[in-house]
C-alpha cells in the first residue's frame, strides 16, 4: 500500500445502522462538539473513543478532531490552553476532564522544503519532530495510526464515517496500519508498541505486512523520546490486559529495545520468565478489581527478581545488603532511562520497596510496629507477599506479617 493511501469514499453508516449513543459519551465532549458545531465548524469524535463505543467498551477518553485551528478554538472557550509543540493541541477542561481537541491535519509532506520550520519537521532518520500542517477529515483519517483508530463520530448527524476501512477491520479483529507500515513506523517508532497495546487489549491480529514491519524496525524504539516511552510502558501495563500485551511484545520481539539487559535475562531461564508472567496476572487482576497501582510498585514488581539477583551479585562481593539492595534498583533504571525514562522519585520508591524487604525478617521487639506504621509499608508488603507466594518461601514470616497486619484493621 502506498503512503499516503488515496483517497476513498467514505463508508457512513446512519444513526439507526450502529450501536453508539451519545448517553454513552461524556457530557463534556458532548459540550465540546455542541458548541464547535454552533460556531460553524465541523467537529467529531475521533480515534479510539468510536472504536471502543462499537465495540461496546467504555473509552477512556474522548478525544475531538475538528477545522478549527488550535487559535480559534483557544478563542471559543475560556477553559482552554494550548499544548505541544510536536502536534499542537487543544485541551479543554469541564469539571477536571481534559477534552483532548485536535485539528484536522494533512498528509506528511513528500517536499518539507514547501513548510517552514514551526509546521512540520523531520529528524535526519524520518521520525516526525513537528506537525502542525492542517487538512480535510479524509486527509486526517488517513495520517491516523491503523484504520480502526480512524473512524470517527458525526455529531451533526449522529453518524459515523470510516474513511480507511477501519469498520470492515473492527469485524475481522485486525490491527492494520494505515499506508505503508515501515514509513509509518519510521515516522513514529511508538506505534510498534501501540500495535502489541491495542493487539493485546483487543484481543486483535496484527496485520501481517504491520507485524513484518515491527519485526524489522523494532531497534528504531530507541530513537523514540524516552519520556514518552515511560508513559506508553505504563499503558501497556496498566490496561487491565498486560498479560496478554506482554506476550505480542515478545512475539514482535520488542521487549528486547525497549528492556535489553532484563529481557535477555529472562531468556536465559523459564523460572525467570514464569515472575514476569505471573506479575502481569496479578496486575491484571488488580486492575479488574478496580485498584490502582502506582508506577513504582509495577517497576518493583517487574524487576524485582532481576533487582535480587543483581543484588545478590554485589553482596558476594562484599557490600551490605541494604546497600546492594539500593545499589541494584539504582544501577538499572537509571542505565534504563536511555530508552524509558523512569522518574527519579519512581526509582526512589522502587529501591524503597525492595531495601525494604530486608525489615520482614525482623520480627522480634518494637520493630514490628514500626515497620508496620511506615510509610513504605504497604507497598513492601505486596511485593513481599507476591515473591513469597510466587518463590514458595517465607511461608510463617507471611502468615505473622498478614496477622500483625489485620490486627491493626
Amino acid at each position: 500500500m502506498t503512503y499516503p493511501p488515496p483517497l476513498m469514499e467514505p463508508v457512513i453508516l446512519k444513526r439507526s445502522e450502529h450501536n453508539v449513543s451519545r448517553k454513552n459519551i461524556s457530557s463534556a465532549a458532548i459540550k465540546v462538539l455542541y458548541r464547535l458545531k454552533d460556531e460553524g465548524y465541523t467537529a467529531y469524535i475521533a480515534g479510539g473513543g468510536v472504536r471502543d463505543l462499537l465495540l461496546e467498551r467504555n473509552p477512556k477518553d474522548f478525544d475531538i478532531a475538528t477545522d478549527a485551528t488550535p487559535e480559534q478554538i483557544r478563542g471559543i472557550f475560556r477553559n482552554c490552553r494550548l499544548i505541544g509543540r510536536r502536534f499542537r493541541l487543544a485541551h479543554i477542561i469541564y469539571h477536571g476532564e481534559i477534552i483532548e481537541t485536535s485539528t484536522f491535519r494533512a498528509p506528511v509532506p513528500e517536499d518539507e522544503s514547501l513548510y517552514c520550520d514551526n509546521t512540520f519537521r523531520t529528524g535526519t532518520e524520518g521520525m516526525v519532530m513537528r506537525d502542525n500542517v492542517f487538512g480535510t477529515p479524509e486527509e486526517d483519517a488517513r495520517r491516523r495510526d491503523f484504520t480502526i483508530n480512524a473512524l470517527f463520530y458525526n455529531i451533526a448527524d449522529f453518524s459515523i464515517i470510516d474513511y480507511a476501512g477501519g469498520l470492515e477491520d473492527l469485524k475481522k479483529k485486525i490491527i492494520r496500519v494505515i499506508g505503508d507500515p515501515d514509513k509509518r513506523f519510521t515516522e513514529d517508532p511508538v506505534r510498534m508498541i501501540r500495535a502489541a497495546r491495542f493487539a493485546g487489549t483487543l484481543g486483535f491480529d496484527i496485520e501481517q505486512t504491520a507485524y513484518d514491519s515491527i519485526c524489522r524496525n523494532k531497534d528504531k524504539l530507541a530513537s523514540a523520546a524516552s519520556s514518552r516511552m515511560y508513559e506508553e510502558v505504563q499503558k501497556l501495563f496498566f490496561c487491565g490486559h498486560a498479560t496478554a500485551v506482554f506476550q505480542w511484545l515478545e512475539k514482535t520481539d520488542l521487549l528486547h529495545p525497549m528492556f535489553h539487559d532484563f529481557s535477555h535475562w529472562i531468556d536465559e531461564d523459564k523460572a525467570r520468565h514464569d515472575w514476569v508472567i505471573q506479575t502481569f496476572e496479578q496486575m491484571d487482576r488488580w486492575r479488574k478489581a478496580g485498584l490502582n497501582v502506582h508506577p513504582a510498585l509495577l517497576f518493583a514488581l517487574i524487576f524485582g527478581e532481576y533487582h535480587e539477583f543483581l543484588s545478590q551479585q554485589l553482596i558476594d562481593a562484599g557490600a551490605a545488603p541494604h546497600d546492594a539492595a539500593n545499589e541494584a534498583v539504582h544501577r538499572h533504571l537509571q542505565g534504563m532511562c536511555e530508552n524509558v525514562r523512569v522518574p527519579k522519585q519512581a526509582i526512589f520508591q522502587v529501591a524503597d520497596i525492595m531495601c525494604n524487604q530486608l525489615r520482614f525478617h525482623k520480627n522480634k521487639g518494637k520493630q514490628p510496629q514500626r515497620f508496620l506504621h511506615h510509610k513504605g509499608f504497604l507497598d513492601a508488603f505486596l511485593y513481599f507477599k507476591f515473591s513469597a507466594k510466587v518463590h514458595k518461601r517465607n511461608e510463617d514470616l507471611l502468615a505473622y506479617w498478614t496477622d500483625l497486619r489485620q490486627q491493626k484493621g
